[in-house]
């Protein structure tokens, strides 16, 4: 949760994700640069990162193949 949000930020922001999960993946944020965060089966996760590249960036779960968030990055 959730499933294919749509998100907005500004290149090189800040952007951090608050991340509570039943099962282990990898986060995967299709940006420039990429990021790839491993996900434990635990509550509380958080995970920081920017995007230097604006455009759309896809935030997936990996081994699930489900995109959580799309966050429309603004130059």
């Amino acid at each position: 949760t959730p499933t294919n949000a749509t998100l907005q930020a500004k290149v090189k922001q800040k952007i951090m994700l608050h991340v509570t999960s039943d099962a282990t993946d990898e986060l995967h944020v299709h940006s420039v640069p990429d990021h790839k965060f491993q996900i434990a089966a635990a509550p509380h996760q958080m995970f920081e990162f920017s995007v230097d590249v604006p455009g759309s960036v896809d935030v997936e779960l990996h081994h699930l193949k489900r995109t959580i968030a799309t966050i429309q990055v603004q130059p």
